[in-house]
């Protein structure tokens, strides 16, 4: 009779023990699976960082074109002054053609 409790106690420290090794199993599965995630997301950001990588690159050649446009255009206005200055020297010219002829 001495033994019973002693046997009743290994049985459910067994039981326990199981318990404990079935959790311990199935964490152990939730961490595979986290490590497989964050494998996942270190694989995404490595993407993500090439793909900002190639934003800056094509960043910093639209800014160099847009330079190139701002350059352009300031030519274009100056242009524009001059076919705007046309008239006016059109009138020059003539007076002084006009001018000369009868000299």
């Amino acid at each position: 009779m001495g033994l019973n409790p002693v046997g009743e106690i290994l049985k459910r420290a067994d039981k326990t023990l199981a318990s404990a090794n079935a959790t311990l199993t199935t964490v152990g599965g939730t961490l595979t699976t986290v490590e497989g995630t964050l494998g996942t997301v270190e694989g995404t950001l490595a993407s993500v960082d090439q793909r900002m990588t190639t934003v800056d690159a094509t960043l910093a050649e639209t800014k160099a074109v847009l330079g190139e446009v701002q350059g352009l255009l300031a030519e274009l206005a100056e242009e524009i002054a001059l076919v705007k200055q046309l008239p006016e020297m059109k009138t020059m010219l003539e007076q002084i053609h006009a001018a000369v002829t009868n000299a």
